[in-house]
């Protein structure tokens, strides 16, 4: 059975609390072990020595004017985000023993509108129980600036014809300044993480 795959639109940012943003794995199988220094091991998975390598994984929250849920960043993406490699990112937290930038990070994130693509995860990791939220993709919505001072209404209503955004439900065809919330609240089947 695939677990159901959804959308939320919302700011990202890196949680306030102490996380490793990385985690070690077998350069063969990818399998993820629990080791904080490169080295090379004997693989309990693929049964072959090989050598440790940083794969980039993180928590991201996702939040819209409803609330906040939390999801788990990884590989590409997270590196894509962060805008360094898991290298550096290893660099940075392991071999330097430095804090990494979460105010920086969310300096640059601020003000900045997602659509996320999220799943449930299936499987337990050593870090996640089944069930948490996953980060599949996310891209950046452009920002819709409005004039602060409008001399007309036309003006208005000429810019809302060149970029409208439609609502997404039953009212499909009506325009609106702002997209409703996509994140679950309270009394959906998805609760706050």
């Amino acid at each position: 059975m695939v677990a159901e795959r959804f959308y939320v639109e919302g700011e990202i940012s890196l949680p306030e609390h102490f996380q490793q943003f990385y985690l070690l794995g077998c350069s063969e199988c990818n399998h993820l072990v629990w080791r904080k220094i490169k080295r090379e091991i004997q693989c309990i998975n693929c049964r072959l020595p090989r050598m440790l390598i940083p794969r980039c994984r993180f928590e991201v929250e996702i939040t819209d004017e409803t609330g906040t849920i939390t999801a788990t960043m990884s590989e590409g993406l997270g590196e894509r985000i962060l805008s360094m490699t898991a290298e550096q990112i290893y660099d940075i937290t392991g071999v330097k023993n430095e804090l990494f930038p979460i105010a920086h990070i969310n300096q640059l994130l601020t003000d900045k509108l997602f659509r996320v693509q999220l799943q449930r995860s299936s499987s337990r990791t050593p870090d996640k129980n089944a069930g948490s939220l996953v980060l599949l993709s996310y891209t950046e919505k452009p920002a819709m600036f409005l004039p602060e001072e409008s001399t007309s209404v036309s003006g208005a209503d000429k810019i809302m014809e060149e970029e409208p955004i439609l609502m997404t439900d039953a009212k499909a065809t009506k325009k609106r300044k702002r997209e409703p919330s996509t994140l679950p609240n309270s009394h959906s089947r998805l609760s706050k993480q």
